[in-house]
């Protein structure tokens, strides 16, 4: 059993509550922290103290942080709407986080596990996939953009006072629970939007359930090098047109193959500059848009990402392939009425 004392930034999301009770299950005694208005329903059976904070508070991120071991910082602005201004990314997901590692520092943690995102890669380079860690950054939305800073400003902070910072990069989440994201392409798919998948692209993408990258995440604090990054992803080598074609399988929709390269499969990623219209449209309707502007950027490279690195500090993934956690999302998607 741990017995650290774990705090948990962005305890009332998705991931975050899920962090939470991993945590408990290994031993860990427990602080959660979000935004005072936050909802907090997927915490409020759990045993864990919480703390309402801001991280553009620097205050309150201090109270927050005080006589923890470790920090798993889940917290962030995640949006691929184009509606944000990119001052508002800033100043949440890296002056926020600047704050929190002066906080952590300030007041003696020890570590911190940091949430990145493989978007901070933005289109991988042909001749260097599938991804490993050192392939170079250049993130195309404001909030990859804004993944990529948070994570270097992070890694600013290891090393002082001892400080030890761990960054994951986790592919697109999918799992149960999941609404946004990846889980948009799969709603889109099970509700019809989206029928048709490219028959002469091997583009790939690479994804990852929610429960391995809360599991990796935990791992890698007793079992990851400071001042390093690891890619979380699955096992499995999927095309694009692959993903989709048994993504409809499992929901029963029948999908069509279009004879369409990559070079027009890309041409389909420059959409995004027609979407904010549409997106401004569905937000004055106070409704959720089907898909985003900038999100449509990957559809503009090879999104395959290596995992060799986690793996070789011991990580065994429970869903290696998206066949093993596809079927329960699906079921709960069902469940919820989404599709």
């Amino acid at each position: 059993m741990s017995g650290k004392r774990a705090l948990v930034t962005g305890a009332c999301g998705f991931i975050g509550s899920m962090v939470c009770e991993r945590l408990l299950d290994k031993g860990y005694e427990v602080r959660g922290t979000d935004l005072e208005t936050a909802d907090r329903s997927g915490i409020e059976e759990l045993d864990i103290e919480f703390v309402a904070a801001d991280l553009t508070e620097k205050d309150e991120i201090r109270e927050a942080v005080r006589d923890v071991d470790v920090i798993f910082h889940t917290a962030a602005l995640f949006s691929y709407s184009s509606l944000i201004d990119w001052e508002v990314f800033e100043a949440v997901n890296v002056n926020g986080t600047e704050n929190l590692c002066e906080a952590a520092v300030e007041e003696g943690v020890g570590s911190l596990v940091h949430w990145s995102t493989c978007g901070v890669y933005g289109p991988p380079k042909d001749d260097l996939v599938p991804v490993k860690e050192d392939h170079p950054k250049n993130p195309e939305s404001k909030y990859d953009l804004s993944k990529w800073l948070q994570e270097k400003k992070a890694m600013e902070y290891h090393g002082e006072n001892g400080f030890q910072v761990k960054a994951i990069r986790p592919a697109s989440v999918y799992g149960p629970g999941n609404t946004y994201g990846a889980a948009q392409v799969f709603l889109a798919i099970g509700n019809g939007l989206l029928r048709i998948y490219p028959l002469h692209c091997d583009y790939h993408f690479s994804i990852a359930h929610v429960e391995d990258v809360v599991r990796a995440a935990v791992h890698l604090d007793e079992n990851g090098e400071g001042g390093e990054a690891y890619n979380v992803v699955d096992n499995a080598d999927y095309t694009a047109a692959r993903l989709i074609k048994e993504t409809a399988a499992m929901m029963g929709k029948r999908v069509y193959g279009l004879p369409i390269d990559c070079k027009m499969y890309e041409r389909l990623a420059n959409l995004r500059y027609f979407v904010p219209p549409m997106e401004m449209a569905y937000d004055a309707l106070d409704r959720e848009p089907p898909f985003e502007a900038d999100a449509l950027h990957y559809l503009k490279g090879n999104y395959w990402m290596d995992n060799t690195k986690l793996l070789e500090t011991g990580f065994e993934l429970s869903y290696p392939s998206f066949r093993d956690g596809m079927p329960e999302t699906v079921e709960w998607y069902e469940e919820q009425g989404m599709m």
